[in-house]
């Protein structure tokens, strides 16, 4: 296949004309020279199918430095004719011409999904899980959904989880929503009002829950939700539990009448909290909803064995197909590395070679450096060209490598992280630390984030001076060497999670935690409040990142904040999570110095172990409050209620429940008279003043 490049300055035609016009040519290059020569119209014929199957590489993304791979002449996108742009190369490395070689039953798996789910009448809900070694085109593969969702009026969202953010909970799940509502706003403020509508009718002021859960939701609702209740005050986990399922249940279905098919692709399942796992079972499992839905999970194979949350969430997922095969279907596809042949097709491929024995020696090589792996094969023949070890001959027009020399300058690379490392470590310092700083802000982020780090890279680099290259120059650099990509305006992510993986192996293993604690405190102290929560796990995730002997009351508040935001989405491990780590921060004197912060991080501490099953947990973080003779009963009174359910919910132990409630309520004013009509009406009125004051 022959890929146009961009048009040459007058300065390059003119040494190229005067290098080709002195050097003989023999027959094959004569015939290699007259096959670029087409005319305009063959250019513009050809580039449907060049963007075409620009969409099916493996894993190489659109950056500066991949666009001039794939890019066609203005002739080859629109219907203008230049004379100017009859000149075509083979010089460069062909990565759209790759494709998804030897993938072709899978493909065939993955449409006979969509195909079941796009019959008439069908309301049973797809769920495909895409599993395989990192690298071997998971994602890929199910973005060739996307293709087809062009011819329908449905939607196709992704998220991802992050190794290095797991602090995070439901951030997949809120990616993939929030790009949906950004679609609706697209769309205009008509379907707006039209979901806004249906959301208020059902839930009325508990949309407050889903905007916390999806934030890009208050853009579709069009006004700020404002929260009236304090639920923590008034209802018990399992309650807040059961008012998120349901909340989020109506939502989906909203988006899902105006967005039919509707799919759902979560990258990297192996990082996934329970709370995310719980949803994906929420969703498949909600009969009310007759539009067609495709929940798409990819997961590394390696990292999830019989003992992991996934495997558990699997098993509940075949049981759920086989108690109701209607209501889900679900399909396992598991993708290896490719065989030594579609090694040497794809190498072929990349270097416009027709003849299979021409390359076999090559393959070889990289089949044994890569093992087959996908997207290590791309990187690995982009660092032989970066290295010059394959290269093209513009005298023989045609590749020419040492397949000698390639042995031996390539027998210490192991793996592909260690390759992009190598690579990364050619960038000057600057680059190398804004990668560093990058990697430690999770699978995508904002450019005022990174700007506000690299800022103050003083603080994080105790030893640096002011930094000389600014963030749009730096992010142009990385982006042209194709580790990050531009989605949208303001955001930029990774275009692996290797290669996340490889920038964060540029920090110094033994400073690592302390380095991301110092990103931390920048964020912290330089964001503003309002983004300040909604970076607010992220922030509260690096702070957290080494807490060893640290006490720090701004830090232990931050911990408060995020595990109270995950209680009121109801992720109560993250919630558990975060409310210890605030307890740690506490100093000595807890109790007489910062007695409010202290009873409310223990008494949710309490609450969340008790909703989670630590029973023994819970009693400790009970009996530590209960202890404290300066603290009132009415603070206490989220101490007593955990141990209220777990007597009576838990235990079944209910005359020891009402004993406790009858003392506390006693501790509290509120006396039971006995005797008669007169008695029971004090009662009353008694039950109804203490109520009032747990309120307020």
């Amino acid at each position: 296949q022959v890929i146009p490049t961009p048009k040459e300055t007058a300065q390059q035609k003119e040494h190229n004309h005067n290098n080709q016009s002195t050097m003989p040519r023999t027959a094959e290059q004569q015939n290699a020279k007259s096959h670029l020569d087409f005319t305009a119209e063959e250019a513009h014929n050809k580039g449907s199918s060049i963007e075409k199957s620009a969409t099916s590489k493996f894993s190489i993304r659109k950056g500066r430095s991949t666009e001039r791979i794939i890019k066609s002449l203005p002739d080859a996108t629109n219907n203008s004719k230049d004379k100017n742009t009859k000149e075509w190369t083979i010089n460069k490395l062909q990565f759209n011409a790759v494709g998804l070689l030897g993938r072709n039953d899978k493909i065939n798996t993955l449409n006979a999904c969509w195909n079941r789910m796009m019959q008439p009448d069908q309301q049973t809900k797809e769920v495909v899980m895409i599993s395989g070694y990192s690298g071997t085109g998971k994602t890929t593969l199910a973005f060739q959904v996307k293709k087809k969702i062009k011819n329908e009026r449905g939607a196709f969202v992704t998220g991802k989880f992050d190794q290095y953010n797991s602090g995070k909970p439901l951030s997949a799940i809120s990616q993939a929503f929030g790009e949906l509502c950004r679609m609706i706003v697209k769309k205009g403020a008509t379907l707006c009002k039209e979901i806004e509508d249906v959301l208020r009718a059902e839930l009325q002021s508990e949309v407050y829950l889903l905007t916390q859960l999806v934030p890009d939701l208050k853009d579709v609702i069009n006004q700020e939700t404002r929260h009236t209740k304090k639920t923590s005050d008034e209802k018990t986990s399992e309650a807040r539990q059961l008012k998120l399922n349901y909340a989020f249940r109506v939502f989906v279905r909203a988006m899902n009448f105006h967005f039919s098919p509707l799919v759902l692709c979560l990258d990297d399942l192996q990082w996934a909290d329970t709370s995310s796992l719980d949803i994906i079972e929420l969703l498949v499992s909600d009969v009310q909803n007759r539009c067609s839905l495709m929940i798409i999970g990819c997961y590394r194979s390696t990292e999830v064995d019989g003992n992991h949350i996934l495997s558990a969430s699997l098993d509940a997922l075949s049981e759920m197909q086989k108690q109701n095969a209607e209501l889900l279907s679900l399909t396992k596809i598991e993708l290896g590395n490719l065989g030594k042949e579609d090694v040497n097709r794809a190498i072929m491929a990349l270097l416009s070679i027709d003849k299979e024995s021409r390359t076999e020696g090559l393959a070889s090589i990289c089949y044994k450096r890569t093992s087959g792996n996908p997207f290590f094969l791309l990187e690995f023949v982009k660092l032989l060209e970066e290295e010059s070890l394959l290269h093209f001959h513009l005298g023989l027009f045609q590749w020419k490598w040492d397949e000698v020399e390639i042995e031996t300058r390539t027998a210490s690379t192991e793996n592909v992280v260690d390759l992009l490392q190598h690579k990364m470590e050619k960038l000057s310092k600057e680059a190398q630390e804004f990668l560093q700083c990058a990697a430690c802000l999770g699978a995508s982020f904002e450019i005022e984030t990174i700007e506000i780090v690299w800022q103050h890279q003083q603080v994080i680099y105790v030893d640096s001076s002011a930094a000389e290259t600014g963030t749009e120059e730096l992010l142009a650099t990385i982006v042209e060497q194709n580790y990050l990509e531009k989605p949208e305006k303001s955001k930029y992510r990774w275009v692996h999670d290797n290669v996340q993986q490889a920038a964060s192996f540029l920090i110094e293993e033994e400073s690592h935690a302390s380095f991301r604690r110092s990103i931390g405190k920048v964020l912290h102290r330089e964001l503003s409040k309002n983004k300040l929560d909604a970076c607010l796990f992220e922030v509260a995730k690096l702070l957290n990142a080494d807490i060893t002997g640290v006490t720090n009351v701004e830090y232990a508040k931050i911990n408060l904040m995020a595990a109270e935001k995950a209680r009121d989405i109801s992720v109560f491990d993250k919630c558990s999570n975060y409310a210890s780590k605030g307890i740690s921060m506490l100093p000595s004197d807890k109790w007489d110095s910062h007695p409010d912060l202290a009873v409310k991080l223990y008494s949710l501490a309490a609450e969340t172990e008790g909703f989670l099953g630590h029973h023994s947990q819970m009693e400790i973080y009970c009996r530590e409050v209960l202890a404290q003779k300066s603290i009132s009963t009415l603070q206490k009174k989220n101490v007593f209620l955990a141990k209220l359910d777990r007597m009576a919910n838990a235990e079944l132990r209910y005359d020891d429940a009402i004993h406790l409630c009858l003392t506390v309520l006693k501790e509290l004013g509120c006396r039971f008279p006995r005797g008669g009509v007169m008695g029971l009406l004090k009662a009353v009125a008694s039950v109804r003043t203490t109520v009032k004051m747990v309120k307020q």
